[in-house]
């Protein structure tokens, strides 16, 4: 089970890539992007999005993998690419890329939630919450106190579950 209801990232698209970066001066998502490709970048993320959301999983690879390939130190790429692999079943090559976006902006907390996915999907529980862990040294992390509280919710339906902290 997963350990949320499944906001799915087109949210984090537009409106989290700020709020979802610890403290002033840091980078933010897009600050490893030039700003001459920001608008194209963001607008590929949406259409990859929109591919994988209509089922079409090799396609938003194929379209999105040339992204990665232009922008190799951009951790919001490698975490979208880790989200599409993921949901296309591709784990292995999905967590790669997650740990390469962690490792390219340790502080964020969409690369870390997007790891965190590809983690849960390809069955690594105890790897998915180590890393959640490893992001509270940066601070608190609204999104995972968000899943655990829905986790939580979810867990009162189920008797032979216990709470997570």
């Amino acid at each position: 089970m997963w350990p949320r209801k499944a906001r799915e990232p087109i949210g984090l698209v537009a409106s989290d890539f700020g709020r979802m970066q610890r403290g002033p001066g840091e980078h933010t998502a897009m600050s490893q992007i030039p700003e001459e490709a920001a608008e194209r970048v963001l607008g590929a993320i949406r259409e990859a999005i929109e591919m994988e959301s209509n089922g079409q999983h090799n396609e938003a690879e194929a379209f999105f993998r040339p992204l990665v390939e232009e922008f190799p130190e951009a951790s919001l790429v490698h975490s979208y690419m880790s989200w599409i692999l993921s949901r296309a079943g591709k784990d292995r090559e999905a967590i790669e890329h997650g740990r390469v976006a962690v490792r390219l902006q340790p502080e964020s907390e969409l690369s870390s939630v997007m790891l965190f996915r590809a983690l849960w999907g390809a069955g690594e529980h105890v790897l998915a919450f180590e890393e959640m862990r490893r992001l509270e040294k940066y601070g608190h992390s609204e999104e995972y106190a968000r899943m655990m509280q829905e986790w939580n919710e979810g867990v009162k339906d189920d008797a032979a579950s216990e709470t997570i902290q």
